[in-house]
């Protein structure tokens, strides 16, 4: 594996994640358009449920299985990289069905007192036989990453995206008429259909594409499966119950959300209204860019364990480095944008929903949200699960009690505050660990300074950016798309004028290594 393999991986990641979100905006608005405000929220209700089950089961196999891969494959021992993705799918999809089995008969439980609302009978219980299917599609993905081999997961993303998408809109009128429960449960099917989906794309791959550790036919540095298997779950298991305990916190989180806001003075359906508004419109807005940490991240595991277990500490050093950059860059500039323009922007995607001002709060937390998903991937790369758990609890706890106590006096502010300064504590604590483990020189000129300096100028001229395409008389539809996407351009001609961007890394991250003189005499030529 190399650095242009690194990188690269991350770019079709970015790529895909990018068409998958515009798929899955198109789908979102869709849907929330069909079902409205409360019915959003109903839906989010099963989100936390989703992420718990899922996450927990697959996280620690996709991220075992990637590490031990690239690990064998730095040695060398092409003959145990295609048997710990099996030892892997095994483990996961017994377990799955074990899970799923237990949550059937507490289906009552979970509809009654943990989710509070019978609308959702119908969503948990499709969901339930779907749950060892989708998990195994991690064990692949696990495999996919290993070997920097993103496309198979990239396809299967896009194809995942259009089979939930075509299945709401396939059979939309019909459930609708059944109930709002009932145009709920068809998002989840769909959600879970898109799902099984990606396994099958991903299986397809795994079976009838051909690699060249694949053609290797020795036993050199064969291993048993008893000791994978040990291998596996040494990492695997740390790893699931971080995202464990986690997924029970974010659940605990948001599931308490709309209780302390009708705790607050609100009926039923306006805590239904703005809950949807926050975790079923704003939030994927602002989610949006994170396409770009995600992808990074989810490279950044393998790279950082193979370049390890070579003991390349610079090489580490350099990519940790680089990917935080590339982070807060992205951070300040969406930061800016959505608090400059989060009015036109909602009208753009949700028209009529009124989710301007959820979304300016929001806007304050890219920085922060973004980060600790980079930082997610290092720690986990770098073997720190312990450390990266009593991270996540404490951030955890920070977002609850201010839900809990502030949001019924102050409202979803409150829990906005509880993002920003629980995700402030989380990476400070991280980078710390990171620091003392790797060495890594915290570079806050170009990490804070220079893009923060950036973003003060974006500020002072979103309105003059915007007002410019007046003169095309354009519907205000198209003017904020050509304002959005003239902002991002001058953007990032900036960072990269000061020196936020440094193009000659960014092609050494390719492994492309050019002098600044090179690239001048280029220039002019």
């Amino acid at each position: 594996m190399t650095k242009k393999t690194f990188i690269t991986g991350a770019l079709i990641l970015m790529a895909a994640g990018l068409v998958t979100r515009v798929i899955g905006f198109v789908y979102r608005i869709y849907l929330s358009n069909l079902i409205g405000a409360e019915g959003m929220g109903v839906y989010q209700l099963i989100v936390p449920l989703y992420t718990l089950i899922i996450l927990t089961l697959t996280s620690g196999v996709s991220i075992a299985v990637s590490k031990m891969v690239a690990e064998e494959l730095a040695k060398g021992n092409a003959v145990n990289i295609k048997r710990i993705s099996k030892v892997g799918l095994l483990a996961v999809f017994v377990t799955s069905i074990f899970v799923s089995i237990v949550l059937y008969f507490n289906i009552d439980f979970i509809v009654s007192i943990l989710l509070k609302d019978s609308r959702t009978y119908f969503s948990v219980w499709i969901l339930l036989p779907c749950i060892p299917f989708i998990a195994a599609a991690s064990a692949y993905k696990g495999y996919f990453y290993g070997i920097q081999e993103v496309t198979p997961t990239a396809v299967s993303q896009i194809v995942e995206q259009l089979v939930k998408i075509a299945v709401v809109l396939i059979f939309a009128s019909q459930f609708l008429k059944a109930g709002l429960e009932y145009a709920c449960a068809l998002a989840t099917l769909g959600m879970a259909l898109g799902e099984m989906s990606n396994l099958f794309v991903l299986a397809l791959y795994y079976r009838h594409k051909k690699y060249p550790h694949t053609m290797i036919k020795n036993n050199k540095g064969r291993t048993r499966k008893r000791e994978l298997v040990k291998s596996i779950l040494n990492c695997a298991v740390p790893i699931s119950f971080n995202r464990f305990i986690i997924s029970i916190m974010q659940a605990i989180e948001v599931i308490l959300i709309p209780r302390r806001l009708l705790a607050g003075g609100l009926n039923y359906i306006q805590c239904m209204e703005e809950y949807g508004k926050l975790a079923g419109m704003a939030m994927p807005l602002i989610f949006f860019p994170a396409l770009v940490t995600t992808s990074l991240a989810t490279t950044l595991v393998p790279a950082i364990s193979e370049s390890m277990s070579l003991k390349n500490y610079s090489r580490v050093n350099f990519r940790i480095s680089k990917s935080i950059q590339i982070t807060m860059v992205v951070g300040f500039v969406f930061m800016a944008l959505f608090a400059c323009y989060p009015g036109k922007i909602s009208n753009l995607v949700y028209p009529g929903q009124n989710v301007g001002s959820t979304m300016f709060l929001l806007s304050f937390t890219c920085i922060f949200i973004y980060l600790q998903q980079i930082l997610t991937g290092i720690m986990n790369g770098l073997g720190k699960q312990g450390f990266l758990l009593t991270n996540s609890i404490i951030g955890s706890v920070i977002r609850i009690l201010c839900v809990y106590y502030l949001i019924p006096v102050y409202g979803i502010p409150a829990y906005v505050f509880g993002i920003i300064i629980s995700y402030f504590i989380f990476c400070i604590l991280n980078f710390i660990i990171i620091t003392k483990n790797t060495g890594m020189v915290i570079d806050l000129r170009k990490w804070v300074v220079l893009p923060a300096g950036v973003t003060v100028v974006l500020v002072l001229s979103s309105k003059y950016i915007y007002s410019f395409f007046n003169f095309m008389k354009l519907s205000a539809a198209w003017q904020t798309l050509f304002a959005v996407c003239a902002y991002i351009a001058i953007a990032v001609f900036l960072m990269a004028l000061v020196g936020a961007i440094d193009w000659r890394e960014i092609l050494q991250l390719f492994g492309i290594k050019i002098k600044k003189g090179e690239i001048l005499r280029k220039n002019k030529d």
